[in-house]
């Protein structure tokens, strides 16, 4: 090759590199919000309107991870167009909402939510303990009658005395906040 078309080879990479779309970019999520967020880059435009998701659309099934404003991010451009942009990989994570079908599930730092998180989960432990004690306090009553013997005209002063222990004996009413776990909710 003659130094002529190797000058113009060269001049003419070095024309095209000017006009190629990078592919794969990083800057810092801003205006996080429900499908979109923002992505400031150093030295370089911002990109509004970046997709969370690769299609803006309401759909049935996926996975949508909410960057923390202000942290890392790196921003695939969607075939060539520096307009059409999606979120691939992020520093600090704010959410997670997974939908598949009508199931829902949410992460974030105040818990985990279930199909909307209209209550917390029971705690099992302490649910099972409030269980117990009234399984207990029926055994007692129960005892209480299985060993009353009649005495005839004593106006049931033998019951009574019979179910002494178990009526003498107060059951402490349970609160939802002792059996409910707010940070997970179904």
């Amino acid at each position: 090759m003659g130094a002529l078309e190797q000058a113009i080879e060269e001049a003419m990479k070095a024309s095209a590199k000017k006009f190629l779309v990078k592919q794969i970019l990083t800057g810092i999520a801003k205006e996080v919000g429900n499908t979109t967020c923002t992505v400031e880059r150093e030295d370089a435009p911002t990109l509004y309107e970046v997709r969370l998701n690769a299609i803006d659309d309401d759909l049935q099934s996926n996975v949508t991870i909410y960057p923390v404003d202000g942290s890392s991010v790196i921003v695939a451009i969607i075939e060539g167009l520096k307009t059409e942009s999606v979120l691939i990989k992020c520093s600090e994570v704010a959410q997670v909402k997974i939908k598949i079908g009508e199931q829902t599930l949410i992460m974030n730092k105040d818990g985990v939510i279930f199909n909307g998180g209209d209550n917390g989960l029971a705690k099992v432990d302490t649910l099972t303990d409030k269980i117990n004690a009234l399984e207990r306090d029926i055994n007692k009553l129960k005892t209480a009658f299985s060993t009353w013997v009649t005495v005839p005209s004593d106006g049931g002063a033998a019951l009574k005395v019979a179910a002494a222990s178990w009526f003498g004996s107060v059951l402490a009413i349970t609160s939802q906040a002792q059996i409910e776990d707010t940070k997970i909710k179904h």
